[in-house]
């Protein structure tokens, strides 16, 4: 991870979207990139496109000046005035640089199209296999110490275990496998087991710290939010669908719910994005 980049317009939203953007920078020496988007016509009625982007300069020049004095020297700050939709934007952006993430918060007030969970945001997931960190409104973000790793028995779920480690070791975090047998059979719930002892001996394999939960017939995002309610210094780890899938909502409805009601924020990343090298197999026992 070396560039951040963060959709913003100024709004109470967008700037916890920030605040998760100066955690993330100060625990990985990653440089912030800020992008506002304009539209055809400004927010702002009363003044033209050239007024509000000058207003825009004014404004980012102070937050700039705000964030530095809060970041470690070596991380650098800037932004980016764009015209267009916001979504494709921020992905070119994004995609301009090599090792980048995406940052955002649940939604914002006037630079953006919808709410988060909108076509927005899944625009952006749909468009992109940059990683994108995502933080709901009203989560203060904290220095991230713990990775909750929910796993079930789809090829998606362990397919983010190589990011998963990556980060760890970064930060020193502590894994944690979060699981439920909610609505297995049998067959299904030997099937768990066996991916569980999987991911564990990965880890070990990897010298990462970790731990497992595994709750009994209870709704796999109730058992997630209600583990990351525990853990406020926490992150939520989860994949989208394959690439190939030929929609444009690629995350599946339990993402979804898991986006709205996390109380930490959450990195959507896409299966493919990391291949997997050595024994570690991601195809079933």
């Amino acid at each position: 991870m070396k560039h951040i980049i963060v959709p913003y317009d100024f709004s109470e939203e967008a700037r916890n979207g920030v605040a998760l953007a100066q955690v993330l920078a100060t625990q990985t020496s990653a440089d912030i990139q800020l992008v506002y988007v304009q539209r055809k016509q400004p927010d702002f009625a009363h003044l033209s496109l050239a007024e509000e982007k000058q207003l825009v300069e004014q404004e980012f020049q102070k937050l700039i000046g705000e964030l530095g004095a809060s970041l470690p020297k070596e991380v650098k700050v800037d932004y980016i005035i764009k015209k267009g939709k916001v979504y494709q934007e921020v992905v070119a952006q994004a995609e301009a640089f090599n090792d980048s993430v995406i940052v955002t918060s649940t939604h914002g007030a006037s630079g953006f199209e919808e709410f988060f969970l909108g076509s927005n945001t899944l625009k952006i997931l749909a468009s992109t296999e940059v990683p994108v960190y995502t933080i709901r409104h009203g989560i203060t973000p904290t220095p991230l110490r713990d990775i909750i790793f929910p796993l079930d028995t789809t090829f998606e779920s362990r397919q983010k275990a190589p990011i998963v480690v990556k980060l760890a070791k970064l930060w020193g975090a502590t894994v944690h496998i979060v699981t439920t047998t909610d609505g297995y059979d049998a067959e299904e719930t030997r099937k768990l087991q066996a991916y569980i002892a999987q991911c564990e001996g990965y880890f070990v394999k990897n010298d990462v710290q970790y731990v497992t939960y595994r709750a009994e017939r209870e709704d796999f995002i109730d058992v997630i939010t209600a583990y990351a309610g525990k853990l406020p210094s926490s992150l939520v780890a989860i994949t989208t669908r394959d690439k190939s899938v030929p929609s444009l909502f690629m995350i599946g409805e339990k993402a979804q719910r898991l986006l709205r009601k996390s109380p930490v924020p959450v990195l959507v990343v896409v299966p493919t994005l990391v291949r997997i090298t050595d024994s570690f197999r991601t195809q079933g026992a």
